[in-house]
């Protein structure tokens, strides 16, 4: 039964990642394109010491050559008018791709006619550049110019006639000449969904544009620190996606693109949570080990994100859609990119101004993109169907998070003794059950396997399996076990909620009660405390602890105070 179900892991890993290889390979061809290291040019504030630090820093750890760094005089605010974007930014970054011969241009002569003056285009031919990374210090916004006048701006939506845009946004069709691009408004990527991760270069109309920054330049740093951790042990933990759970309606989409990222998380192995209520995640749920988040629909970081210590993997993907997630990135209480960077996502996206809906990254193709081996850069790009509009990307466009094979990854961790083992064996479960394994040879696995019996995510997973099959008095037993094999906070708080599920189930209520009691005592700043100790009266009462309802209630008036 065991061999059966990892020859079945084996072959689900192989449909899904073989292909992945295939793409990423492909990505580092030499016929195909030029060293990773060579393909990039960063660009840092020079009125702004920090600035380069990251950039340096960035440097260093990809191994990226000097003559691929280009200090550039422009505000260290966050926006930036039009008129300095197009010369204190996209020009000199132009010239300086070209003085360099990372640009091959060609000259186009069109002639004077009655109706139009004479113009000469300069087109881009070859460019060994195929991403740009800004770095903290380097403006985020373009401010809407109310003084720009375009032939053909009538054309554009009335919703969608507008400048203002993110300066990635603006800086991703670098190569096109700019008299050939109309501002007000976006337009169509050219290489939305490519089936191929090397087609997505400037000769075809998309530079990949991803920033290093954040709220602080420490945290910029730690973007690459982060992803370069991912490709070495892996990207391992829970997905968590928050839908609203629509049935229908204009915003039915949103929901749509997260369950499709879900459903892709889930067939790859991670051990995917899907809430489907209207409202958000509360600030108590206990999202532990967070690999991967999708989540929509709050101005504000919310939930589980506010609390001190958010459990993120290294290599951590996050991402709120928001209107305006990203106006701000460089606050830690503001929007959604600050924060998310800030609790410790290694990548994310967001919009600086209003997108629409259709007009955002589209999240089942994002998620598609990673698994079959793109770049977080890449698949940034390819999820997105318009350019030159308000989607701001940050985090290392070379992040590579699922570039290693599995038997790779599984043979070092085993080498190193990895506390990971254990999540790689709950991925291959998960696969496994997505390819048809019944859960009972899933169950017998698991308890085949030591982990089971040490490693707390393995043993909770077991647990998991058995409630879904009704064992109940095994899962209690699992739970327990998991609760002394020192899980994180967030990880207890959901053992102990669950133990007092099965307990008031049992109609053991002063059991469920003593279970909260212990969340509470473990973890003193739980965010929801008057919400547990509301549920606490209610089991005293439930259980005839007239004494212990009292002393809740006193609690409960003492917080309210």
């Amino acid at each position: 039964m065991r061999a059966y179900l990892k020859a079945l892991w084996s072959y689900g890993w192989l449909s899904l990642f073989a292909i992945g290889m295939a793409i990423a390979a492909q990505a580092q061809s030499p016929t195909e394109s030029v060293a990773l290291e060579t393909s990039v040019l960063v660009v840092y504030n020079n009125q702004l010491p920090a600035s380069r630090e990251v950039a340096e820093h960035y440097a260093k750890r990809r191994n990226i050559p000097p003559h691929h760094l280009l200090g550039v005089r422009v505000s260290t605010e966050e926006t930036i008018s039009r008129e300095d974007f197009q010369q204190q930014l996209y020009l000199p970054i132009f010239q300086y791709l070209k003085e360099q011969d990372f640009f091959d241009t060609r000259y186009e002569i069109i002639p004077a006619t009655r109706e139009r003056p004479g113009v000469v285009l300069e087109h881009l031919e070859t460019s060994s550049i195929r991403y740009l990374v800004p770095c903290y210090g380097i403006p985020v916004i373009i401010a809407e110019d109310s003084q720009l006048k375009e032939t053909g701006a009538e054309s554009v939506r009335i919703e969608l006639r507008k400048n203002r845009a993110a300066v990635d946004h603006e800086l991703a069709w670098l190569g096109r000449d700019p008299k050939q691009v109309l501002l007000s408004g976006p337009f169509e990527n050219p290489l939305y969904n490519a089936s191929r991760s090397v087609d997505i270069k400037p000769e075809n109309g998309v530079m990949i544009v991803a920033r290093l920054d954040g709220p602080t330049p420490e945290i910029a740093m730690g973007l690459v620190d982060k992803a370069m951790e991912a490709e070495q042990i892996g990207l391992w933990g829970r997905a968590y996606f928050d839908t609203r759970g629509l049935k229908s309606g204009p915003y039915l989409q949103g929901d749509t693109w997260i369950e499709g990222a879900a459903k892709w998380a889930s067939d790859a192995g991670f051990e995917t949570v899907i809430d489907t209520n209207e409202s958000l995640m509360d600030p108590g749920y206990p999202m532990s080990h967070i690999a991967l988040y999708f989540g929509w629909y709050a101005e504000n970081v919310h939930g589980p994100f506010t609390r001190k210590d958010v459990p993120f993997a290294p290599g951590a993907i996050a991402y709120h859609l928001h209107s305006f997630s990203g106006a701000t990135i460089r606050a830690t209480d503001k929007h959604w990119v600050g924060p998310l960077l800030h609790a410790g996502a290694t990548a994310t996206m967001g919009c600086v101004d209003e997108p629409y809906l259709s007009a955002t990254p589209e999240l089942n193709v994002f998620m598609e993109k990673l698994l079959l081996g793109f770049s977080f850069g890449e698949a940034a790009y390819a999820s997105q169907r318009v350019l030159s509009w308000q989607t701001t990307v940050v985090g290392d466009p070379l992040y590579y998070p699922f570039r290693k094979p599995m038997a790779w990854l599984e043979m070092e961790l085993t080498e190193a003794k990895s506390s990971l083992l254990g999540w790689l064996h709950i991925q291959r479960v998960n696969q496994a059950l997505s390819q048809g394994t019944e859960k009972p040879q899933a169950i017998d696995f698991l308890e085949q396997n030591i982990l089971s019996q040490t490693h707390p995510a393995v043993c909770e997973k077991l647990a998991d399996l058995y409630v879904s099959v009704n064992r109940l008095e095994e899962a209690r037993e699992a739970y327990e076990r998991a609760l002394l094999l020192k899980p994180t906070r967030d990880q207890q708080n959901r053992l102990l909620l669950n133990l007092a599920k099965m307990d008031q189930q049992d109609g053991n209520w002063a059991q469920a009660l003593n279970r909260m009691k212990t969340l509470l005592s473990k973890d003193p700043s739980f965010p929801q405390q008057t919400m547990m100790l509301k549920r606490m009266k209610q089991l005293a009462l439930q259980a005839g602890l007239k004494q212990e309802a009292a002393a809740i209630e006193s609690q409960l008036a003492e917080n309210e105070q």
